[in-house]
């Protein structure tokens, strides 16, 4: 009841805490814990206690002491004094009990919600707040890291229980961006307890966090209710995408995409399709999209053509996205990697003065920062995949499913880093010609059907010779049944999608193996743990990434391995001629001894781009700095909106995109006559216009 119900007080009422406190405060739960013992458990113990001593006081210590003229608590003062203490006990219960009839009526119509996760009926609702809540849904859509974080530990007055539910929404939008999914989960469940269960964002979230887990069922359940043909596409598209990611239970096919039109989330899966199906750093086509969900997609192209050995591309790339995009920094980190790839350090070195005056608290800024040879703190996840090593790198590999360096720092995480993102592996299965679809090797096949199933027909024949005919059919019938079991168990365990010791990507990395495909460490440029992603979408505007697992090779048109293998060598030539990326962070203090690329007294975006690099960051860090900001919290929430009333255009979130579900408009009237025009061979009268006809049989 205290989790469920409403706030009760009144008359005498006593108020600890509110029931979204009690979800999801630590200290919240200790007070009620706290109250709970000293309170109503402490008169139960003294109480007991006296009982004990009244019958059983010749059993109970120090009775003789008690029972002493120096107290006199003998038998009978043990009785007046046992009755006298529940006497009093009842009659507080009773006085309180009476004051609170004027509750009843109340109390009557009270509804309990013990399970705020589980969606109820009812239009799909945003949570509305005051400056706080725009400050973080707009640093949130911006990738703004540094913002969320100071805003995280910014002092602010007001209504404490309003300043943590605003915090807490912070930090669930900044593990989501990062991709700690299980710490995003957690943060949602706590704001959407604390939104009192009318926060359907809340849920969005945990979907996206299960399936990056690789758990679709749990994601399923948290989209139940969410798809409604009102336009907002975002739960149906994560529907889809769930679908998907499932190549053997799914419901989704590749005709499914003639169903979408003009959504940049499944353009970049298609894209990201065609990618995978020869391992290319980018689509050969343009992306006629300039959307943010586009930016960050070719941002994870640019770690492509880094590992792929495509430096001026990349660069190029780079600097569109600055030009685009002058307050992201994202992609001023991915200008910084590839000056870093062009030995152009002092270069990289002035963009990171930059980012860290703007976006100081930003970990990916910190990680750049510790690649160029600065030293850094190692316990954010992406210093730690950089130049972590140890335990200290171990505990990522849970903590970031869908990071797939956090697999490869660890030893026997091959298959969970190709469950994270295959596209990892992409630049070495083009060197050494691996195709990316999956087939069993020859040995296997071999030993399947040239040395098991002979081996149960000669064990059936010497049973056959040794106990009789039927004995032999026998074993022989029992063998092939225990064989073919063995193997569609086996391929059922393959096609069971989980995190973890996936055997389908167990099988995937067993067959990388055979083609000497290893990506690690040792040949991944430095610093693609910040730039890449997978299947990408959008929560409220938020780019979220979903990552890119192996298992999707499925999916891919059957190409013979002659025309791959072809494709593949003409790249891997490519990528032999270029000169390899930066694979290593620098040494410490190399700026001492490193004399100036020509021109790099000048910042490098200024000189590469000019004054287009730097639009808007001087009121970026004036809006950042605390002198500036509110500092004081709203008095009360605001009441939920439903989507129909939220302007989504503003923050880039697609709608009315599904063809199937647009309302069509219905065809403009004409001076015919009924009964003039007949309906042609080849054209079918829509299900209104037979509505509104007139039967005359």
């Amino acid at each position: 009841m205290v989790l469920g119900g409403q706030t009760f007080g009144g008359l005498f009422g006593v108020t600890l805490d509110t029931p979204r406190e009690i979800r999801t405060e630590v200290e919240a739960q200790s007070r009620q814990l706290m109250f709970a013992f000293a309170g109503f458990s402490g008169y139960t113990v003294l109480l007991l206690i006296l009982v004990c001593y009244k019958e059983f006081g010749a059993l109970m210590p120090f009775t003789d002491v008690l029972e002493a003229d120096r107290f006199g608590f003998d038998e009978r003062a043990r009785l007046e004094a046992t009755w006298m203490f529940i006497a009093l006990g009842q009659a507080v219960f009773l006085f309180t009990w009476a004051l609170s009839i004027i509750r009843f009526k109340s109390l009557r119509t009270l509804r309990f919600d013990l399970n705020p996760d589980e969606r109820r009926e009812g239009a799909v609702t945003f949570a509305q707040g005051d400056w706080m809540r725009n400050l973080v849904e707009d640093a949130a859509i911006a990738e703004d890291l540094d913002a969320l974080i100071q805003f995280q530990r910014r002092s602010i007055d007001g209504d404490p229980s309003l300043v943590r539910h605003e915090k807490a929404r912070a930090r669930m939008w900044e593990m989501a961006i990062r991709g700690l999914w299980p710490n995003a989960i957690e943060e949602a469940k706590k704001v959407l307890a604390q939104s009192g269960g009318d926060d359907d964002i809340c849920r969005m979230i945990v979907a996206v966090g299960h399936m990056a887990s690789r758990r679709l069922d749990a994601a399923r359940e948290a989209l139940h209710g969410l798809q409604q043909p009102e336009g907002y596409d975002e739960p149906e598209l994560l529907a889809f995408v769930c679908e998907w990611l499932d190549p053997w239970q799914g419901n989704a096919q590749e005709d499914d995409f003639w169903d979408w039109e003009n959504n940049s989330c499944i353009d970049h899966l298609q894209v990201l399709m065609r990618m995978l199906r020869g391992w290319q750093p980018s689509p050969t086509d343009q992306s006629i999209h300039t959307d943010r969900l586009t930016r960050v997609a070719q941002l994870s192209m640019i770690s492509l053509m880094r590992a792929q050995r495509k430096h001026d591309d990349a660069l190029e790339l780079s600097l569109q996205l600055i030009r685009a995009e002058p307050l992201g920094v994202r992609p001023r980190i991915a200008a910084a990697l590839c000056l870093i790839d062009k030995g152009d350090w002092h270069s990289a070195r002035s963009i990171l003065s930059e980012l860290k005056v703007s976006d100081g608290q930003d970990p990916r800024v910190l990680a750049l920062a510790a690649i160029l040879g600065q030293t850094v703190d190692t316990q954010e996840m992406e210093v730690a995949l950089a130049v972590g090593g140890g335990k200290k790198v171990r505990q990522w590999i849970n903590d970031a499913p869908v990071n797939p360096v956090a697999g490869l720092v660890v030893k026997g995480g091959m298959d969970e880093a190709i469950n994270a993102n295959v596209l990892i592996a992409a630049h070495e299965a083009t060197r050494r010609g691996m195709p990316p679809k999956f087939s069993f090797g020859w040995l296997s096949l071999v030993f399947n059907f040239f040395v098991l199933i002979p081996t149960w027909i000669v064990l059936a024949i010497f049973v056959y010779g040794q106990q009789g005919q039927l004995s032999g059919l026998l074993v022989l019938a029992t063998l092939f049944l225990l064989h073919i079991a063995s193997r569609r168990f086996a391929r059922q365990q393959r096609r069971m999608i989980r995190h973890r010791d996936q055997k389908a990507m167990v099988a995937y990395a067993k067959r990388m193996k055979r083609f000497k495909v290893k990506p690690e460490r040792g040949n991944i440029p430095v610093g693609t743990h910040l730039l890449l992603s997978g299947m990408l979408v959008t929560v409220n505007g938020v780019v979220l990434d979903l990552g890119l697992p192996a298992w999707l090779t499925v999916r891919l048109p059957k190409d013979t391995d002659k025309a791959v293998k072809a494709r593949l060598k003409r790249q891997s030539k490519s990528i032999q001629k270029s000169r390899p990326p930066r694979l290593q962070p620098l040494g410490e203090g190399w700026w001492l001894k490193r004399p100036k690329e020509e021109g790099a007294d000048i910042p490098a975006l200024e000189r590469l781009i000019g004054q287009p690099a730097y639009r808007g960051r001087q009121q970026q860090r004036a809006k950042k700095s605390s002198s500036t900001a509110p500092k004081r919290a709203g008095s009360s929430r605001q009441n939920p909106r439903t989507v129909t009333d939220v302007n989504l255009g503003n923050r880039g979130i697609p709608t009315n995109t599904r063809v199937s579900e647009r309302v069509q408009s219905r065809p403009p009237s004409s001076n015919v006559v009924v009964g003039s025009k007949r309906t042609g061979p080849n054209v079918r009268p829509e299900p209104r216009d037979t509505d509104d006809s007139i039967d005359f049989s």
